[in-house]
Formats: structure tokens, C-alpha cells, sequence
């Protein structure tokens, strides 16, 4: 009974759409004839979506290990520090900011007449050793992924920061300090006591950054537009522009399997968790 409201609305709002979605992708869009599987023939043997999956894989390959790394370095840093508090509120300033805000800074930053083509320009000026510096227009060339990686990184860390701290508040200390007085040095306390008891959070900030990488696509799509350089076309790209196609079975289809593989690999790492 304490479930029920809850679990009302998450079938109201999210599994019920979602089963209409799994019914769609077997119709053909517009008469509603059902074509069994040829949505999902149509979705794989498109060329965008060969070229957007693999943009999208690696996006996430180099995204979700670098924040989760990189936000665990941090927690471990401010784990004891006194000012811990205001530092990670100052972490969490990105996911205030607005959307358009971050894309303006990152234009600021990245454009060819850019703060950063500045700098390089005045340093290869400077010292005549170096090469003469071109200004390189990065979202147009194979820096527009590093780019894109980069503003997820900025965005993102400071929330994972703080699921990390509340993981390693939740460690008995009691333990760590009878190892320290045993004599275990931070390695050892780290790959003993720490990791497995984080075993928890590497779950859950692991999901939370595979969906925070389908979530940062409308900063991509506000800096570069609909058709961006190719290595950041990624798989939502490619629905909204089947949807300004009115290709609705298409999407469904691609939605399916989208879920489909969302679900696997929430599967494996649990498994492997456990």
C-alpha cells in the first residue's frame, strides 16, 4: 500500500508509454500496418545509425570512466578537509548555470577567433622555436569530440562528486583505523576496505553517468546543430531527425533497442557487482 502511489504513477507515466512505444515499432507509421521487424531491419542497415551508435559508444566509453575516476580522485581529496562544504558547492555551480550560458562559454572558448586559439597563437609568437600556430575551428575537426567530452566533464563532476562523499560517509571509520593501527598503508586501505565497501556507489554513479551522457545532448546539439561534425553525431541526433521526418517507427524501434541495451548493461554490472 505504501508503494502504491509511487508505483501508480510510474505506470501511468512510464511503463504504459513505454509498452505503446514497443507496439509501434512493429506498425508501419502513418496506416498502422503491421511489418513485424522491419523497423528494426531499417534501423540497422541505416547508415546514420551505424556512424551515430559508434560516435555514441564512444562518447560514453571515454565519458563515464573519466567522471567516475575523476570524481572518486576528488571525493578521496576532500574526504577529510575542512572547507570540504564550500568547495563542493563551488563544484556544484555548472549544474546551475543554464544551457545557454554553458554553450556561450564553451563558443568563447573554442571558436576559432577563441580565447584558446588566442593564447596558442600568442605563445607560438613568442617563442620563435615553435611553429607557426593556425587557429583550428575545433567543432570541426576530430577535436569535437575531446570538446564535448571535456563540457560533460565540467558539468557533471561536482554532482558525482557529492554521491561519492555520501558513500564514503556511509564507511564505518572504525575499520579503516584498526587497519592503520595494524599497520596498512593507503593502498592497502583503499583496495581493502574502501573500494569493496564502495561497491554500492560504483552502481549507482555508474548508471547515473551512462544516462547523464544521453542527457548532455542538448548542449551538443545548442554549440553544433542538427548535422555536426561527424565524430559528435550521436544516436539522439539521429531521433530528432527522424522525428522532423515524421518517422515515428523508426524511432520507436530505435528506442527499443536503446532500452534493450540500457537494461543489459545495468544487468551485467549488477551481476558483476555482486
Amino acid at each position: 500500500m505504501f508503494l502504491l502511489p509511487g508505483l501508480s504513477g510510474v505506470m501511468i507515466f512510464y511503463l504504459l508509454p513505454f509498452l505503446e512505444v514497443v507496439r509501434r515499432s512493429f506498425l508501419k507509421s502513418g496506416n498502422n500496418a503491421f511489418v513485424g521487424t522491419d523497423n528494426y531491419r531499417a534501423v540497422f542497415a541505416n547508415g546514420a545509425f551505424v556512424l551515430a551508435a559508434r560516435n555514441t559508444l564512444l562518447y560514453m566509453a571515454a565519458g563515464v570512466p573519466l567522471l567516475m575516476g575523476i570524481s572518486l580522485f576528488l571525493s578521496l581529496l576532500l574526504r577529510n578537509l575542512v572547507l570540504r562544504r564550500r568547495l563542493v558547492s563551488a563544484m556544484l555551480l555548472p549544474m546551475a548555470v543554464p544551457a545557454a550560458v554553458m554553450v556561450l562559454t564553451m563558443q568563447i572558448l573554442i571558436d576559432r577567433q577563441g580565447v584558446i586559439n588566442g593564447i596558442l597563437t600568442y605563445v607560438s609568437e613568442k617563442i620563435t622555436a615553435l611553429p607557426d600556430f593556425t587557429a583550428i575551428d575545433y567543432l570541426n575537426t576530430g577535436w569535437a569530440l575531446v570538446v564535448v567530452v571535456c563540457s560533460f566533464l565540467w558539468k557533471n563532476t561536482g554532482y558525482m562528486v557529492i554521491l561519492w562523499l555520501a558513500g564514503l560517509a556511509a564507511l564505518p571509520k572504525e575499520v579503516e583505523e584498526a587497519a592503520q593501527v595494524d599497520g596498512a598503508n593507503r593502498w592497502q586501505s583503499w583496495h581493502y576496505i574502501i573500494r569493496p565497501g564502495l561497491s554500492g556507489s560504483f552502481f549507482t554513479i555508474g548508471m547515473l553517468s551512462v544516462l547523464q551522457i544521453f542527457k548532455s545532448y542538448r548542449e551538443v546539439w545548442m554549440v553544433a546543430g542538427s548535422y555536426p561534425q561527424e565524430r559528435i553525431y550521436f544516436l539522439q541526433h539521429l531521433l530528432q531527425n527522424w522525428y522532423l521526418k515524421l518517422e515515428f517507427d523508426r524511432m520507436a524501434a530505435l528506442t527499443v533497442i536503446l532500452s534493450l541495451v540500457l537494461l543489459v548493461v545495468c544487468l551485467l554490472l549488477q551481476k558483476r557487482l555482486e
